[in-house]
């Protein structure tokens, strides 16, 4: 009898299931970046034609069509799957510079149409302020504005 700690069973392999076994085989030559470009557009053509469902027996197949390093295949998966662990699983991507431009000049937009209705609004305030008040000086008011921002006194 032996106090050693029990080791827990690893999990099964996965049968031998040849669907899942290609759908692997392609899925990490995607993500070691061993498909070529040229192949990739041609895959992105063959996505994109197909209107009813994703051929992905198609694309899986032409994935796999092309002869690969496996040494090569191997570490440049490993480094694939360590990079997307430490990432901490997929990234979208961010906005691109047109996207955030657009944002930009929306806000712009904006904050200018409600600095436009403020100063409207002020205006007509003042107006109403003076016509219902008609000993308030309005202009008294522009001249201490005018004063506390440092420009000269408007000549009376």
């Amino acid at each position: 009898m032996t106090d050693a700690p029990q080791q827990p069973t690893p999990p099964d392999p996965p049968g031998d299931d040849p669907v899942l076994r290609q759908v692997g085989e392609a899925n990490l030559r995607l993500m070691a970046g061993e498909v070529s470009k040229p192949k990739l557009a041609q895959l992105k053509i063959t996505a994109q034609a197909s209107e009813a469902e994703y051929p992905w027996q198609q694309i899986t197949e032409a994935i796999l069509a092309e002869e690969v390093d496996e040494q090569r295949l191997v570490q440049r998966g490993l480094a694939a799957q360590r990079d997307w662990v430490l990432r901490g699983g997929r990234v979208e991507r961010g906005p691109t510079v047109t996207r955030r431009a657009k944002g930009f000049f929306a806000r712009l937009a904006a904050q200018l149409i409600f600095a436009l209705i403020f100063v409207v609004v002020v205006i007509v305030g003042l107006l109403l302020l003076e016509y219902r008040f008609p000993a308030w000086d309005i202009d008294w008011l522009l001249d201490q504005t005018l004063a506390l921002l440092g420009a000269e006194r408007r000549p009376s």
